[in-house]
């Protein structure tokens, strides 16, 4: 009988960190919420950091989108990468997403003089927690990028060495 599950594996230790990450931006977005809104700096900082990650993450993702395309030896090596980096743009999607509810939540928090305050207090406490999260992301990412183009590299010299090697036994 085939595999139920011919996706590809969820890394539990993927999971774990996703969850770690939501309960501290959860404690992060109930207990920095009074010194966020006492701050008279903490929205331009926060507006600062991640228009700075979104444009950093936008660049990521182009050189995500273009890196393998078309370098596998036939059209199912080509559709195996575009699987791959499908399913790379979605996390980094995911991770962009995040910093503009970041970006939006700061103006909703900073026009918010005429909300009630239990109001202007929900949208400092979801702007916190999208900003932990979105800074628990950030800090995965260089990993992300590194491991991606060890692995390229170490590919093309696999590709290098077995054609030296073929080239070597047909002599």
């Amino acid at each position: 009988m085939a595999a139920m599950n011919d996706g590809p594996r969820i890394s539990s230790r993927k999971v774990a960190t996703e969850i770690i990450s939501v309960a501290v931006a959860v404690l992060a977005g109930w207990l920095l919420q009074p010194w966020y809104h006492r701050s008279e700096d903490a929205t331009s900082v926060l507006v600062t950091v991640f228009s700075i990650l979104a444009g950093f993450l936008a660049a990521v993702m182009a050189i995500v989108a273009n890196d393998r395309v078309l370098r596998g030896r036939n059209w199912r090596q080509d559709t195996y990468y575009l699987g791959q980096i499908r399913r790379e743009l979605l996390r980094h999607s995911m991770t962009f997403y995040i910093y503009l509810a970041v970006l939006v939540l700061a103006f909703l928090t900073s026009i918010s003089s005429t909300w009630p305050l239990w109001a202007q207090r929900w949208t400092e406490h979801s702007l916190l927690f999208f900003a932990t999260l979105g800074i628990f992301h950030s800090f995965q990412l260089p990993k992300i990028l590194s491991r991606k183009h060890v692995m390229a590299m170490e590919k093309e010299i696999r590709r290098r060495r077995d054609r030296e090697t073929g080239a070597d036994t047909k002599k």
